[in-house]
């Protein structure tokens, strides 16, 4: 549904009422669109450089308040649902956003008529600004919660690879497999998930998996002047490297459960490893210690193996994934109904202060036209479909004139609506 807000000059000794008549005979008669003629309090002019510098702004500030506007209402429909957001659509207080439109007045308790525009139009914008970072931050929480929920669900019916550990390793599947969980100095028990068709290969190669991991070189105690004796090749200058090996313990392989296409082992690996210490002066260093879990989970991920992260703690308590995701979606209805709330009591604000501007707009662009003192009709036209090139037509014999007389040299026709003698902006309504 489209809206024009239009402006025609009072010629001669025309009131606005004889304009506006002129206006409808041209428009409803011939069943064009239906004319409404809206009635505004005086606005302060200012200079003539005020008003051209704020036309140049005026369009900017029409379209990012118009963002907000649609901002609204797609948030809206898209939290209730587009059949319900039909049903029951966003109001401008207690009336449609169509009849607030056709039957505009100026809110003068807050936006005063008689302050300056450009301190008007500011005192506009500063309003939407804190709608829209509002709205922002609502739909900010409320897409996060719902990333969750759906993270949530998506475990919640994954396989081995995506379910939440904590639910498959129960305490009764972990003692009927007879699997120790290792957490020592030295050794540390680990979760792989395998595809079932790769569970041979997994039994043939796991114990070689991570074979560059491992440092197991040490002092050369069969040469040189024998144990103890410095040979070059201990303390900071030792090379653990020269000789490699993966970090599992051979044999320590246990099959856990298996469900679907995949099947859990745990196995057993050393832990890490420490760099060669050294002596400075007196007193011994330590070298760092070097964990090899990121190493191995990455070495059996190039033969496809999954390894999964996992602490096992017998005396834990251990809420269920079901018990999360009704949690979390009860934290997105009600972040859902205070986003409808929200939208239902901003979006009049958002739409107002848009027509606002637009009567600004109007007011702005017509006495730069036209001239002064300000002597226009502001009328809004609600255009019957597919009417607009007539509607137009109308238009220009209310002002008697040939829109082509409007047009500049080498200007083709098409562009004729470019260079009408009268003040047209478009509302779209949803």
């Amino acid at each position: 549904m489209s809206h024009w807000m239009v402006t025609l000059p009072n010629e001669g000794n025309n009131l606005a009422e004889d304009t506006f008549a002129k206006l409808r005979e041209h428009t409803e008669l011939e069943n064009l669109a239906e004319a409404k003629q809206l009635v505004v309090p005086k606005l302060l002019v200012g200079t003539l450089d005020s008003l051209m510098s704020l036309s140049d702004e005026l369009g900017k500030y029409d379209s990012a308040i118009e963002t907000v506007v649609r901002k609204i209402e797609r948030q809206y429909s898209d939290v209730v649902g587009g059949k319900e957001a039909l049903a029951d659509p966003l109001k401008v207080g207690p009336v449609p956003p169509k009849r607030f439109l056709e039957e505009f007045q100026w809110d003068i308790a807050k936006y005063p008529n008689r302050r300056p525009l450009p301190e008007l139009v500011q005192l506009i914008l500063g309003g939407v600004g804190s709608v829209e970072e509002d709205l922002k931050n609502l739909s900010i929480n409320l897409s996060e919660k719902t990333q969750q929920l759906s993270a949530l669900n998506r475990k919640k019916g994954g396989n081995l690879a995506m379910a939440p550990l904590e639910e498959v390793l129960t305490p009764d599947v972990i003692q009927g497999s007879g699997v120790q969980f290792l957490d020592t100095d030295y050794l540390r028990t680990v979760v792989v998930v395998i595809n079932k068709a790769a569970e041979p290969e997994w039994l043939n190669v796991y114990q070689g998996i991570g074979t560059d991991i491992a440092g197991y070189g040490g002092p050369d105690w069969t040469s040189g002047g024998g144990c103890g004796q410095n040979d070059g090749n201990f303390g900071a200058e030792i090379d653990r490297q020269r000789e490699t090996g993966s970090p599992v313990v051979p044999g320590s392989a246990t099959r856990v459960v298996a469900e679907g296409e995949h099947v859990l082992y745990t196995v057993v690996i050393l832990k890490g490893q420490y760099e060669a210490g050294h002596i400075e002066g007196d007193e011994f260093k330590q070298g760092n210690f070097v964990d090899f879990f990121d190493n191995f989970k990455a070495s059996a991920r190039e033969k496809r193996f999954i390894v999964r992260e996992f602490e096992y703690d017998p005396s834990a308590k251990t809420v269920s994934t079901q018990e999360q995701a009704d949690d979390l979606d009860a934290q997105v209805q009600q972040q859902k109904g205070s986003m409808v709330r929200w939208c239902k009591t901003h979006f009049g604000e958002a739409f107002s202060a848009w027509v606002h501007v637009k009567v600004i707009r109007a007011f702005v662009e017509s006495v730069l036209r036209y001239g002064l003192p300000p002597n226009f009709v502001l009328a809004v036209l609600k255009l019957t479909p597919n009417k607009e090139k007539q509607v137009m037509q109308a238009l220009d014999r209310v002002m008697q004139v040939d829109a082509t007389a409007f047009m500049s040299d080498g200007a083709d026709e098409e562009g004729a609506e470019e260079y009408h003698p009268y003040v047209r902006l478009v509302i779209n309504q949803n």
